[in-house]
């Protein structure tokens, strides 16, 4: 962190990496993840490319984020170990509301919002 509070750009590279190892992991549908995914992947490269991000890249991937964290706030809580709606689907396809322990929905809400903070911190690009 530089002493303005900013984030470095070879710092952000770095957390672009390790969020999207994150959000891979987490307990959401394949279509939220791939999206996730896709988006902070889009920005990572460009932010590598070109040291900003367009507003509207940004504003995409905090809109995913934002949609991801609606669906896992409203998910239904369903205590560990509980069989759940979602054991009798086929992998990658869950129901909504999504079902989630108390700990899967606040690491998904934590991993969410730091990866809010890493597109806030992104250096946005000044159009010509």
């Amino acid at each position: 962190e530089k002493h303005d509070g900013t984030v470095d750009v070879s710092e952000l590279l770095e957390l672009y990496d390790q969020h999207v190892e994150t959000v891979e992991q987490l307990p959401l549908p394949g279509y939220r993840i791939d999206s996730l995914v896709t988006d902070t992947t889009a920005v990572r490269e460009t932010l590598a490319a070109d040291g900003a991000v367009s507003a509207t890249t940004l504003q995409v991937l905090l809109c995913g984020i934002a949609e991801a964290i609606g669906d896992v706030e409203h998910a239904r809580t369903v205590p560990a170990g509980a069989a759940r709606g979602a054991d009798q689907l086929p992998e990658g396809v869950h129901r909504v509301p999504y079902e989630m322990t108390p700990d899967e929905q606040a690491a998904c809400l934590d991993a969410l919002s730091q990866l809010q903070f890493a597109v806030v911190e992104t250096p946005v690009a000044v159009d010509d």
